[in-house]
């Protein structure tokens, strides 16, 4: 299956997950469609070909202008919303004309008005999942972002909750939220630091919380949640150092229980450095290690951990590393979308490269 087919099996599995359903296929099967309504769905498809056929973010740009005369992005549904109001006002002047108009001849009119008026009205999950398909075939291609996918050196046939429990459990940061914690969002892309490239999967850590507090009477107890999300990314091909930096943390946890101190007492100061042996700290925490743990530490505020053992490292923090540029308005023709998908843009993302690059280089 090609990246787009995955891409495009993922987004609209939101709309079409229940279509197998007995139900569903007969709702279908009823269906009118408008005239106008069909040329929103004649732009959906276009929309999808486009997406899938490109092969930059430019192409995609390039295939919404010029567009042609229909270029309405919403479903014209006056029409069975005026039907739907027009059968409940006949249902309910019928119960005071009954002595002029039967009831029941009411009542079935009324019924037919809403019944057709359900026929053709158009739900807009079509359209929220090409937006959606647009969006992120936009970030693969502007970024090399790979949602929901593993990084390369990662076999494809591993299952990947079995991966990213097994990424978890290789750093002392996900053992937050008493209730539950999870990697909600993450995708993979490879960065080069000028010498080598790496494997790099950004993520979207998710976890609850719950506390128990006294009511009034101070005897009983009720609970409360708190949902908390963190981003970070697990950067492959890395030297197995062996350190934790903090500057959230005065303490970390196990394996990483050894306090070092620089020479700078500005850097002690604002950031913690730990490791799981003193000597093994003075061999590797360089004053140039030192510089860069401090610049990255001036723009980050969070956890860095390299493991002790794999060749990998792990950033956790609180920035949104999936922050776009442009909250989605209300999309209602092809130009409006052209203009959102032209200014998307990921300005946490380009920062955060940098930055780890400057670190990691």
């Amino acid at each position: 299956m090609t990246e787009i087919s995955k891409i495009y099996t993922s987004t609209t599995s939101l709309y079409l997950k229940d279509c197998d359903m007995p139900l569903e296929t007969v709702e279908r099967l009823l269906h009118i469609r408008t005239k106008k309504n069909q040329h929103v769905m004649h732009n959906i498809a276009r929309l999808w070909e486009i997406g899938q056929q490109a092969q930059s973010a430019q192409e995609i740009l390039d295939g919404l202008h010029p567009w042609g005369e229909c270029k309405d992005l919403f479903f014209h549904n006056i029409i069975p919303r005026l039907l739907f109001i027009l059968g409940i006002l006949i249902v309910i002047f019928g119960t005071f004309l009954h002595s002029f108009i039967p009831y029941p001849l009411s009542l079935l009119t009324g019924a037919l008005c809403c019944f057709t008026a359900y026929l053709i009205y158009e739900q807009s999950d079509p359209i929220d999942a090409v937006i959606y398909f647009l969006e992120q075939r936009i970030m693969l291609l502007r970024y090399d972002l790979h949602f929901n996918k593993t990084p390369n050196h990662i076999s494809a046939a591993a299952n990947t909750i079995l991966v990213l429990s097994k990424l978890k459990q290789s750093f002392p940061l996900f053992s937050k939220g008493n209730v539950s914690n999870e990697i909600e969002q993450f995708c993979s892309t490879t960065w080069f630091d000028g010498k080598q490239q790496h494997q790099v999967m950004l993520f979207q850590y998710h976890y609850v919380d719950e506390f128990s507090l006294p009511n009034s009477n101070g005897d009983q107890k009720k609970f409360r949640e708190i949902h908390k999300n963190q981003w970070g990314a697990f950067v492959f091909q890395m030297p197995a150092l062996g350190f934790a930096a903090s500057n959230k943390h005065d303490e970390f946890i196990a394996p990483y229980t050894q306090t070092w101190k620089t020479s700078d007492i500005l850097v002690n100061q604002k950031i913690h450095i730990f490791g799981y042996d003193q000597h093994q700290l003075a061999r590797i925490i360089s004053p140039r290690i030192t510089l860069k743990i401090s610049d990255f530490f001036q723009h980050y505020s969070g956890d860095v951990v390299y493991h002790f053992e794999e060749n990998m490292m792990c950033y956790l923090g609180d920035q949104d590393l999936f922050r776009t540029s442009r909250k989605k308005q209300n999309i209602t023709d092809i130009s409006l979308l052209r203009g959102h998908l032209r200014k998307l843009t990921m300005p946490e993302y380009e920062k955060f490269k940098q930055c780890m690059l400057d670190f990691i280089s």
